[in-house]
C-alpha cells in the first residue's frame, strides 16, 4: 500500500529522534564513539536520506495533483464573457457542477481525519452540528456515499435533480455485503428540500376535505329567480413539518479506518442501507412522537377488517381497492409483508383466475396484484397484524429534509480494542397532509389515499 506524505514525515521524525537519542547517549558515556554506535548512526543517516528523497518526490506529486485539481475547479466556474468553455462548444453537454469535498479525497479520508486528527485543518471549515450531539457537516460531495439518494418527481422547491448512485467499480479492498432493499416511500412521496435554515418548520396550506367532501366546503345550489345566493367557501388548514433528529452509530476497527478505500465503501454502504430502512420504517410505521407520522396509523388511513384472521382473501383485496380514492388508484402501490408472499402469489378470484401476476426484474417489469404494482418488504408488520398489507398512493405523503448528515468519530468507548465509533446525525420529518378519510359526492362512501388491512372485526 502506498505511503502518504504524512506517514513519510512521521517516519522521518521518528528516525531523527532515534538518531538524536543515540548521540546524546554516546556523549554521556564518554568522548569516544564505539564502532557499534557509529554503525548505528550511519544506518539512521542512510534511512533519513532515503526518506528525504521519497518525501521530495511525494511533495512534487502532490503539487502536480493540486495543480490539476485547481485547473479542474476553474473549468467548473461560469464561462467568461470572452467565449464558451471548450466542453460546451457545438452543443456538447455542459460539465456537471463540482460538489464541495471540503478538501478531502474521499469519504474515507474524511472519517480518518475525524478519528485521528487533521493536520491540514480542513475540519475547521466544516459546519458543526447545531445540537449538542456533536459532529461535523459531511461535505456535499460525499453525501451520496452515506445517504440514500432518490429520484423524486413530487418535489416542492428547486435544486439539483436527484438520481440513483451508480455502483462503484469493483475493488479487491471492498467489503462484501448484502445490497439494501430499494426505498419504497421516499421516491414516491412529495419532497421538501432542507432550505435555510434547514431545520426550521415548514407550513403549507391544505384543502380541508375529509368529511367536508371532495371540494372542501364548496357547494352548488339551484337558485330561484330573484332568490338569495347561498354562502359557500373553501376551508383551508395549515400543515407543518418540523425536522427531527435521529442518530446512528457503528463500530469499526482502526486498521480498516486507516484504509480509506475500504472505509469509504464499507461505512458508506452500511449507513446508506440503514438510513433507507429507517426512513421507510418510520414513513410506514412511525407514531409521530419525536419522529415522522407513518401512514399505517395516520388519521386519514382507512382500516379494512379482514374476513379471516391471519390471512388474506380475494374479498379483502376487493374491499381495500374499493376504499382507495378513485383519482389516486392509478398511482397506488401495494406494500406487503414478506411473510404474506406465499399466500398472495396464489390468490385467485371467484372464477379461479390468478390475481397476482409475476413481474420480471431483469426487464423492469413489476409484479402486480389486481393490476396494481406490489412490493414485498420486512418493514411493515408481520402476517396477521394491522398493516401487513397496505394500498397507498404516496403522492399524499410529504417528507421534509433537514440539516445533516453530521459525522463524528470517537476512540474512547473501545480504546482498548483499537476500534472507533462512527456516529451520524440527520434531521427529517414526514406526514400526510390529509386529516381524515374523504367523503365522496354521494355523501356516504369514504375513501382515502391510504388503505390498510386490519384484524377481523371484534379482534
Amino acid at each position: 500500500m502506498k505511503e502518504t506524505l504524512q506517514e513519510l514525515l512521521q517516519q522521518r521524525a521518528e528516525l531523527v529522534d532515534a538518531q538524536a537519542a543515540l548521540v546524546e547517549a554516546a556523549d554521556k558515556e564518554g568522548p569516544e564513539v564505539t564502532a557499534e554506535e557509529e554503525d548505528q548512526f550511519d544506518q539512521y543517516e542512510q534511512q533519513i536520506q532515503d526518506l528525504d528523497q521519497k518525501i521530495e518526490a511525494k511533495q512534487e506529486h502532490e503539487k502536480r495533483v493540486a495543480t490539476v485539481q485547481a485547473r479542474k475547479a476553474q473549468l467548473a466556474q461560469p464561462a467568461a464573457a470572452t467565449g464558451p468553455r471548450p466542453y460546451s462548444l457545438y452543443g456538447a453537454a455542459v460539465q456537471k457542477p463540482q460538489l464541495d469535498d471540503g478538501g478531502f479525497k474521499n469519504v474515507g479520508e474524511f472519517f480518518d481525519a475525524l478519528r485521528f486528527g487533521d493536520p491540514k485543518g480542513r475540519l475547521q471549515s466544516l459546519a458543526e452540528n447545531p445540537t449538542n450531539s456533536g459532529g461535523r457537516q459531511l461535505p456535499e460531495a460525499f453525501r451520496a456515499a452515506v445517504m440514500p439518494t432518490v429520484r423524486n418527481e413530487w418535489a416542492v422547491g428547486f435544486g439539483e435533480a436527484g438520481g440513483f448512485a451508480l455502483p462503484t467499480e469493483v475493488r479487491r479492498d471492498e467489503v462484501l455485503m448484502f445490497r439494501p432493499e430499494d426505498e419504497i416511500v421516499a421516491p414516491r412521496a412529495m419532497f421538501i428540500p432542507a432550505g435555510d435554515p434547514p431545520d426550521a418548520p415548514v407550513t403549507m396550506p391544505a384543502l380541508q376535505q375529509g368529511s367536508l367532501g371532495v371540494f372542501g366546503g364548496v357547494e352548488f345550489s339551484w337558485l330561484d329567480e330573484g332568490g338569495d345566493k347561498p354562502e359557500t367557501g373553501a376551508n383551508l388548514r395549515d400543515v407543518t413539518w418540523t425536522p427531527k433528529e435521529v442518530a446512528g452509530h457503528t463500530v469499526i476497527s482502526d486498521k480498516t479506518l486507516r484504509n480509506w478505500a475500504a472505509a469509504s465503501t464499507f461505512i458508506g454502504n452500511l449507513f446508506r442501507g440503514a438510513m433507507i430502512a429507517l426512513r421507510d420504517y418510520v414513513f410506514l410505521r412511525g407514531d409521530g412522537v419525536g419522529k415522522p407520522q407513518g401512514v399505517i396509523d395516520d388519521p386519514a388511513t382507512i382500516k379494512v377488517n379482514r374476513t379471516t384472521a391471519s390471512t388474506v382473501t380475494f374479498q379483502d383485496i376487493g374491499n381495500m381497492v374499493a376504499a382507495m380514492a378513485p383519482e389516486m388508484l392509478s398511482g397506488a402501490i401495494w406494500v406487503a409483508s414478506q411473510s404474506l408472499m406465499s399466500e398472495i402469489v396464489t390468490l385467485k378470484d371467484d372464477a379461479g383466475n390468478s390475481i397476482f401476476i409475476r413481474g420480471d426484474v431483469t426487464r423492469g417489469i413489476e409484479s402486480t396484484l389486481l393490476g396494481i404494482p406490489i412490493r414485498f418488504t420486512g418493514r411493515v408488520p408481520a402476517k396477521g397484524n394491522k398493516g401487513d398489507l397496505g394500498l397507498y398512493n404516496f403522492g399524499a405523503y410529504v417528507w421534509k429534509d433537514g440539516s445533516g448528515p453530521f459525522i463524528d468519530a470517537s476512540p474512547h468507548v473501545h480504546f482498548k480494542q483499537n476500534k472507533t465509533v462512527i456516529k451520524i446525525f440527520y434531521n427529517f420529518d414526514g406526514r400526510s397532509w390529509a386529516v381524515e378519510p374523504l367523503t365522496l359526492e354521494d355523501g356516504v362512501t369514504q375513501v382515502s389515499p391510504f388503505v390498510v388491512l386490519d384484524v377481523p372485526a371484534g379482534g
